[in-house]
């Protein structure tokens, strides 16, 4: 197992990791106004078991707490910081339609000097690449994600399969899947978004990562033969094959997690996020990434969300030092297991009462080169024209090289306003 890094201080030493200590000015009680997203049951006891736990390790600081949800706190964070009435610290979406958009307004504070200091030496490099825009990093992205393929590991050893290596044998596993009277992959995209999570499985493995670099942060054009045929792979020929949920734009994503965990499907492409609702299946439940046609795999990492400071903060050196709590190794323990959350940093999670695929996990984020999850990066307008673009080809409507057209003149379009 990985080794956890360990920060000596207590649990917080501020001069061990390079922490400043609280400004004259905050030398009296200091009361840090945070906004989260952390509103559900599970994961707020586990947000309010870390700041009970930060406050008694700092008696001069105290939490204000607002949870809510994140369509709640999109509509609002802009005009709230900009007016001096918002939070100190914020849990953000961190893509260019949020919190660069944040950045951009000088709205946020640059954390260049924190990341400088070691405070944040363990955090993944390419998880603080997800919050630098421009020169300067404002944040500490959270909750890593991956999508891989889940499967039904009995049915597997019944029909005589394997988890895949290339392309050519996936196929082969959902035509044996298909013959056995069985739904090979449930898909479902009612709504339109888990298109945009399979698009981003394809075309990763389809692209590679220099052109998915070229195509999400350097400005290249979506019209390209690589996106069409990752278009063309998933939306036409698995579905024209038969190896998807029939009429999948009309079934809701709850129904293909219910037709995975029942047994009436082989295989479901998703997020990590959906390690709790799989794990409830009857039957034992492995995971592999969705192969390149040559063998190997590029497969997508999101973040949830990230942490970011307002430039209006008067409690700067506070904001810092909550935020280094937050992400301290010591505390993974929290995100993990009381809040199913995958910090971003290298974790010992050998002793942590976890499901094994959360485990899996683990595992696969710190070991594997990862690619991009594309819609966290794009903005609203080309998120748009992927939710109606894909289920227009999935329903014949459009074919993948229109598609890829639009997809540019809505990457044009966003750019332009």
């Amino acid at each position: 197992m990985i080794s956890r890094r360990q920060f000596a201080m207590g649990a917080l030493a501020t001069t061990a990791i390079g922490l400043p200590a609280l400004s004259r000015a905050q030398d009296g009680p200091v009361t840090l106004r945070v906004w989260d997203s952390f509103a559900d049951e599970g994961v707020d006891a586990g947000m309010r078991a870390l700041i009970a736990t930060f406050e008694a390790q700092n008696p001069g600081i105290k939490i204000q707490r607002d949870a809510q949800t994140t369509d709640s706190l999109r509509p609002i964070m802009q005009t709230a910081l900009a007016s001096g009435t918002g939070p100190d610290v914020l849990y953000y979406d961190t893509g260019p339609g949020y919190g660069k958009v944040l950045a951009d307004a000088g709205l946020l504070l640059p954390l260049d000097d924190a990341y400088a200091a070691g405070v944040f030496s363990h955090v993944y490099d390419w998880t603080r690449a997800r919050t630098t825009y421009g020169s300067k990093t404002y944040g500490v992205a959270n909750e890593l994600e991956t999508y891989w393929a889940f499967y039904n590991a009995d049915l597997f050893k019944q029909l005589g399969l394997a988890a895949p290596n290339t392309y050519a044998e996936f196929l082969n596993v959902c035509a044996t899947v298909k013959a056995a009277g069985v739904v090979p992959v449930a898909f479902a995209d009612q709504g339109g978004w888990p298109a945009y999570h399979l698009f981003s499985v394809y075309l990763n493995n389809v692209a590679g990562k220099a052109k998915m670099e070229s195509l999400l942060l350097e400005g290249a054009s979506w019209d390209d033969p690589d996106v069409a045929e990752a278009i063309k792979l998933f939306f036409v020929d698995m579905n024209q094959a038969g190896y998807l949920i029939p009429d999948a734009s009309a079934v809701s994503y709850d129904d293909a997690i219910a037709l995975f965990t029942g047994g009436q499907a082989g295989m479901h492409i998703s997020g990590t996020w959906a390690i709790g609702d799989v794990a409830k299946a009857p039957f034992q439940v492995g995971w592999f990434f969705v192969p390149k046609a040559d063998g190997g795999a590029l497969p997508p990492a999101g973040l949830g969300s990230g942490y970011f400071v307002s430039s209006k903060t008067a409690n700067k050196d506070a904001a810092i030092k909550f935020l280094s709590f937050l992400f301290d190794p010591a505390n993974a323990k929290v995100w993990m297991e009381q809040m199913g959350i995958l910090p971003p940093y290298k974790v010992d999670a050998s002793a942590f009462a976890l499901p094994g695929l959360f485990n899996d996990a683990v595992q696969a984020v710190s070991g594997q080169e990862m690619g991009y999850n594309i819609d966290v990066l794009t903005p609203d307008k080309f998120n748009n024209a992927m939710n109606e673009g894909f289920q227009a080809v999935l329903l014949g409507q459009k074919t993948p090289e229109q598609q890829a057209k639009d997809l540019q003149a809505a990457m044009v379009a966003s750019r332009a306003s």
